[in-house]
């Protein structure tokens, strides 16, 4: 099942690409790279959700820099390298050397966050890479609950984001503007949620008004 869904990121990732981009996914994206989004990656998030494999970023000097695993989740851009130490520790020269520096430096001057994963790590401890990439998420997003909230459904994480953002009770109304959708979708959202425990009405009897974030979850 993992190699299935790894297959089907892979298939959307190739959709509107050309030139030098292309050629880097299906030469670039490798061994390596394939570990972490099947063995880290996916084992942790349960997703490929705003995950892109050798995703390019143009616009430096003459050409353009492609980082490994880009996460695109507004508000951040995020780049999770994967670094062998056979190729940049043992066989790094001046240039090559040179390089990466300035790459590091104008992606973070460019707003990315940039995170670099040992593949040795990858291999022999690939349980606190999973450890650390949800650390990350929940530190920038503010997910909760481990890798549990994530590997909701993206509306149901979305309305969990939203009222831990909050801080406080929240109306359907508020989740129909959130997600743009109706009344009757929400509250239905809204029910699944306080089922699994992650919310509980606020305020309202028969029907409920409010919503809150339970002490759990907080």
């Amino acid at each position: 099942m993992m190699d299935k869904h790894y297959e089907q990121w892979l298939v959307q990732q190739r959709r509107g690409r050309t030139g030098e981009s292309l050629r880097r996914l299906l030469e670039g994206h490798a061994h390596n790279e394939a570990l972490f989004a099947k063995e880290v990656w996916l084992s942790a998030v349960g997703n490929f959700d705003y995950l892109h494999a050798e995703y390019e970023v143009p616009g430096f000097g003459e050409g353009s820099f492609f980082i490994d695993h880009a996460y695109l989740r507004s508000p951040h851009k995020i780049g999770w390298e994967i670094d062998d130490f056979t190729t940049h520790g043992q066989h790094v020269n001046r240039r090559t050397f040179e390089y990466e520096r300035e790459r590091q430096n104008q992606l973070v001057l460019n707003g990315w966050i940039i995170f670099r994963m040992p593949l040795d790590l990858i291999r022999e401890r690939p349980r606190k890479c999973q450890q650390f990439v949800l650390h990350a998420l929940g530190r920038l997003y503010g997910d909760f609950g481990a890798g549990q909230e994530i590997a909701l459904p993206l509306k149901h994480r979305e309305i969990l984001r939203f009222a831990n953002k909050l801080q406080r009770s929240f109306t359907p109304g508020e989740v129909c503007e959130l997600l743009c959708i109706g009344e009757k979708q929400a509250r239905s959202l809204l029910r699944e949620l306080t089922e699994q425990g992650w919310i509980a009405p606020a305020t309202g009897e028969r029907r409920i008004r409010t919503y809150k974030l339970t002490k759990s979850n907080i």
